[in-house]
């Protein structure tokens, strides 16, 4: 620290103070700066933790990145939560509950997708938090990662709420509803938002020691292909459909990721993450965006958010579409994309217990007319 530091930052804990909180036994902490003269030549082991400015050092250093095996030891233990890493990300569920049920106050016909996302991060102050990600608050509920343009919410407009909060330790939650911007929901709006929430509480269910995560992916898929066949989007016998993989013309992004320090957690470590040894991506279309694929244990804390998209660039790619122009009621889909659908996705933060998983955002209501009461009032 510089003399000068309490003029800025007020009574700052020294090294041995905030090793003392984390549980460490310290040997040494030494400033990055004086790394290379305590170094010398020394040929020293380092795990290095993947970002731009521990990468910079390291090469200042001349020392070696952490290979696969050691970043495995930091996988292994990041995995499972104990008990005070769960009650962090509960009080960050709680804040993300209540900024939801802020932005749902805020949506109105007339109003913008900014009037909702301001109420969303008011709500997260207020709470002691912020924002783990940048909001996803959009009409363009097909951009999957899109964010808010102060478009105005128009009658029969779907509105996604995609956000996190974080709490004072780094703890994340993500939470994604849907709702119908005019307090009510049109018919096809209603089929597909409760075929989405079917897949939602399938996948949960799914959510078992020792059931690999793929399995949870494909149980959503097969609801999803269940539910388009039923809205005659789609035709033929559902589970054939699922096995083909048509549901990633609707669905074409995972059903999740690992939560914690991160709402994408250690995403930055790549997919040795979220895969173990032996396993790697798929390639198919849709399945290729499944973040993780381990077999889950308890203490492991994932989102679970499938959804069901009409993606006009998707759609107009004849590479996407061919496989499947035998099983596509295309004048169906044309009419959904001509009419501006959108895309319907929910999530909720699940920790994998011995026996039914816990769900930490279960507070947050999400049946089609629980949402729309939530709207109306």
């Amino acid at each position: 620290p510089e003399p000068d530091d309490p003029l800025w930052f007020g009574e700052t804990p020294d090294d041995a103070q905030f090793a003392q909180a984390a549980g460490l036994n310290v040997a040494r902490i030494i400033d990055s700066d004086r790394l290379g003269s305590v170094i010398g030549n020394r040929k020293c082991g380092s795990i290095i933790a993947p970002y731009t400015n521990t990468y910079a050092w390291a090469a200042d250093l001349d020392v070696d990145a952490a290979d696969e095996d050691e970043l495995r030891a930091i996988i292994d233990q990041r995995l499972i939560k104990d008990d005070e890493e769960l009650g962090a990300m509960r009080l960050a569920a709680e804040a993300n509950i209540a900024a939801h049920r802020a932005a749902f106050a805020a949506t109105a016909v007339g109003r913008t997708e900014s009037d909702a996302e301001a109420a969303f991060t008011a709500a997260l102050v207020a709470h002691g938090c912020r924002n783990s990600f940048n909001p996803i608050v959009t009409v363009r509920g097909e951009v999957l990662h899109g964010a808010s343009a102060g478009r105005k919410l128009q009658d029969g407009a779907l509105l996604l709420i995609d956000a996190g909060a974080e709490e004072f330790c780094g703890y994340a939650s993500d939470i994604t509803r849907t709702i119908p911007v005019s307090g009510r929901w049109s018919d096809v709006q209603r089929h597909l938002y409760d075929t989405v929430l079917r897949a939602e509480m399938a996948a949960i269910e799914a959510c078992r020691p020792g059931v690999r995560y793929r399995d949870v992916h494909a149980a959503a898929a097969r609801v999803v292909c269940e539910g388009l066949v039923a809205a005659e989007l789609l035709r033929g016998d559902p589970a054939h459909l699922a096995d083909r993989g048509a549901y990633a013309l609707f669905f074409p992004h995972g059903v999740g990721h690992l939560l914690g320090l991160d709402v994408h957690d250690m995403e930055d470590f790549g997919d040795t993450a979220g895969y173990p040894h032996g396993r790697r991506r798929p390639t198919r279309f849709g399945d290729r965006f499944l973040r993780l694929d381990r077999d889950l244990q308890p203490g492991m804390t994932v989102t679970i958010e499938p959804g069901i998209y009409l993606v006009p660039n998707l759609w107009a790619s004849a590479e996407l579409t061919a496989p499947f122009v035998d099983c596509v009621n295309r004048p169906a889909v044309d009419a959904l994309l001509a009419d501006n659908f959108g895309g319907i996705r929910i999530e909720d933060d699940v920790c994998i217990r011995d026996g039914a998983p816990e769900v930490l955002t279960a507070a947050l209501p999400k049946t089609a007319d629980d949402i729309a009461a939530l709207v109306n009032e």
